[in-house]
């Protein structure tokens, strides 16, 4: 038994596989820098004793993070629960790709190594487009299983977040797919300008790919939000909300 533990900035995501690859269970709690492995190991607990699953049977812990002061956390948390010391993901692990020689990987993200690494075993010999729809909007363009490039942009929550605290009179809405893009109301206008205004941005973005590098690409996405908004974009030929720690999982029985 594998657990996969992806920290992002927003959500801790934790997947556990059995020893044939096959989701178990996966959970969300909020993330939190003043959590403890104690406190962790508390939620871990209880949530896979509340549906059926023996953790003892763990053997091993993949651990991804953008937030770097719970990398020590999740440490502890597998060497005192566990005896095991996690597997953390990054560019010394043996990938299936490379970086085109313009392009400098310091500081590549954990998270879109593994979007990559997924995208790359599901969808052999294509060129492919991964976009993450998290906090931060994310994408990755690899062709013939080289990293060529990619971006980083504000991702819809946090636009929501910027237009909410910066502005006197208009609320905080929840993300959602609009009836119609004319809004008929201030609500209702904030859902269709960031709805259909983000759908915009990222027809653009890989529209821009295909015309820069003059290939056909394979587009794979996912993110929390990711679902909703696919589905307004043609160009989007697959989302998947497991992608991530799927990919973990890949990692790592390439390099355990």
């Amino acid at each position: 038994m594998l657990i996969t533990v992806d920290i992002g900035n927003t959500h801790i995501v934790t997947g556990i596989f059995d020893e044939k690859g096959n989701i178990l269970l996966t959970f969300r709690i909020a993330t939190n820098e003043r959590l403890t492995e104690d406190e962790y190991f508390s939620y871990f607990r209880n949530i896979s004793k509340f549906n059926g699953i023996e953790i003892e049977k763990v053997s091993g812990i993949v651990l991804s993070s953008v937030v770097p002061n719970l990398i020590t956390i999740f440490q502890f948390f597998g060497r005192k629960y566990f005896d095991i010391e996690p597997m953390l993901v990054d560019l010394n692990l043996k990938l299936d790709f490379t970086f085109d020689e313009k392009v400098n990987p310091t500081g590549f993200g954990a998270d879109r190594i593994a979007n990559i690494a997924q995208a790359l075993k599901e969808y052999p010999h294509k060129n492919l487009i991964t976009l993450d729809l998290g906090t931060a909007t994310t994408y990755e363009v690899l062709k013939e299983n080289v990293y060529i490039g990619g971006g980083i942009l504000p991702g819809i929550e946090m636009s929501i977040n910027a237009l909410c605290g910066n502005t006197a009179k208009l609320p905080k809405v929840k993300f959602s797919n609009p009836e119609s893009v004319l809004g008929h109301d201030t609500i209702s206008a904030i859902q269709a300008g960031i709805f259909y205004g983000y759908a915009g941005q990222i027809k653009h973005i890989i529209k821009k790919i295909k015309e820069e590098v003059g290939e056909e690409y394979f587009v794979v996405a996912t993110g929390g939000l990711g679902k909703i908004l696919s589905a307004e974009i043609d160009e989007i030929d697959v989302y998947q909300s497991d992608l991530s720690i799927k990919g973990l999982y890949t990692l790592y029985q390439n390099n355990k």
